[in-house]
């Protein structure tokens, strides 16, 4: 009972990633697969894949799952779409050995398989994990919040009472309150000699737990509710509060402050928690360029976060047919394969091959034929290529090129 409680919590976390709004179409170069947190299929398709391909038999997610593997929504990543596939097929030779050894049989992998897997573990930190009450309550005197909120934020010396916050359906909505008054508090804390804090990991997160836990329990007909974020809705944003003029995302936008994207495949709420450590240098440059600091809804926040964590997901995709015709050659690929006849004969020549159409397919085809692939490394004394993201781009790239030229005939 208690491990299906357990299950149940995580699949109710996993929901909110489910429910967001359609992203941005993918590149058209290739037939990618479709972005994450699109309403028709997300994380439940890939949790799917997850259970039935029997990945948790040695992987967890969020402490569900097995103890084998890493826990697949713990490990720190800053990872899209091609380097979830390298990390994959990295992870073969290791996984392959330990299958072997518990005399488990390799699942076998569609496209679709391969596409809805990935969004699923690039989604899995999406959601915050519960915040610990005790760090919290620490957190909120070590902070300075007492000095002027009062024990359990119940209000005096200044600061107004937190005992609202218990209405939030969503931790964002807090984030997003100390977002549109930090000004004003970053004022008052100087005045009073009080260091500004700042947040990091899951400091946020507890300490919104505390003063959730902490307020008086509302009636359910007063709650406020924030809905999962919509990338569209939030690149709209982005756009409209001027952020891009300071900040690039995927190559586009102003470069006084740092490019957001790759480096912000972190929660929802330790999100917020960097744009409030990044609050004061923000401030002087927006009034250097007369910007008004931008004030925000919970949805705001929740829609510009999720524009910030899908950006990236396909940011490899544009690949080189160049570099991937050379990495064919380097990793060792046509000791095997051919490429219109030219190279190995052990495996098929890769421009008549019927995988090579889009990225998921090549991925899913590698993890297919990989027992056969080690066994003939084994037998040739060669090792698998390992590779990263940007190459298995290229990669993908160079053999969808191939498979949309027809191979000439023979005069």
């Amino acid at each position: 009972m208690r491990r299906s409680m357990r299950c149940a919590r995580v699949l109710g976390a996993l929901c909110c990633v489910v429910l967001l709004s359609a992203a941005r179409p993918a590149p058209a170069q290739e037939q990618a697969p479709r972005q994450p947190f699109g309403p028709d299929w997300a994380m439940f398709a890939g949790y799917d894949v997850f259970v039935k391909k029997g990945c948790g038999q040695c992987h967890s997610i969020r402490g569900v799952g097995g103890k084998v593997g890493p826990d697949l929504a713990r490990v720190p990543v800053e990872a899209g779409f091609y380097d979830l596939g390298a990390a994959l097929w990295n992870h073969l030779p290791r996984m392959g050995q330990r299958m072997r050894q518990e005399g488990r049989e390799r699942p076998t992998l569609t496209a679709a398989d391969v596409a809805n897997l990935l969004a699923f573990l690039f989604t899995a930190q999406y959601a915050d994990e519960s915040g610990d009450v005790a760090a919290g309550e620490r957190l909120f005197t070590e902070k300075g919040c007492v000095q002027c909120h009062g024990p359990g934020g119940q209000g005096g010396n200044g600061g107004p009472a937190l005992t609202t916050l218990r209405r939030a359906n969503s931790p964002v909505l807090v984030a997003t309150a100390m977002w549109n008054h930090a000004p004003r508090m970053a004022e008052a804390m100087q005045a009073r000699g009080i260091p500004r804090p700042t947040f990091k990991n899951k400091e946020l997160v507890d300490l919104i737990a505390y003063l959730v836990q902490s307020a008086p329990r509302p009636e359910a007909s007063v709650t406020v509710q924030v809905v999962p974020g919509s990338p569209d809705r939030g690149e709209a944003i982005f756009a409209q509060r001027q952020c891009v003029a300071c900040h690039r995302v995927g190559g586009q936008g102003g470069t006084a402050g740092p490019a957001l994207g790759r480096a912000h495949h972190v929660s929802l709420t330790e999100f917020a928690g960097r744009m409030w450590n990044h609050g004061p240098a923000m401030w002087v440059k927006m009034k250097e360029r007369g910007i008004v600091v931008p004030q925000l809804s919970g949805q705001d926040t929740a829609d510009i976060v999720a524009y910030l964590y899908t950006a990236h997901y396909f940011d490899r995709a544009a690949g080189s047919t160049t570099r991937g015709r050379q990495l064919v050659q380097s990793k060792g690929c046509l000791a095997c394969h051919s490429v219109r006849g030219k190279g190995g004969t052990v495996s098929a020549d890769f421009a008549t091959s019927r995988v090579t159409g889009s990225a998921a397919s090549v991925i899913a085809a590698m993890w297919n034929h990989s027992r056969s692939m080690e066994e003939k490394a084994l037998k040739q004394n060669v090792k698998l290529p390992v590779l990263t993201g940007a190459e298995l781009a290229d990669l993908t790239r160079y053999l969808g090129s191939l498979a949309a030229r027809p191979t000439p005939k023979p005069k």
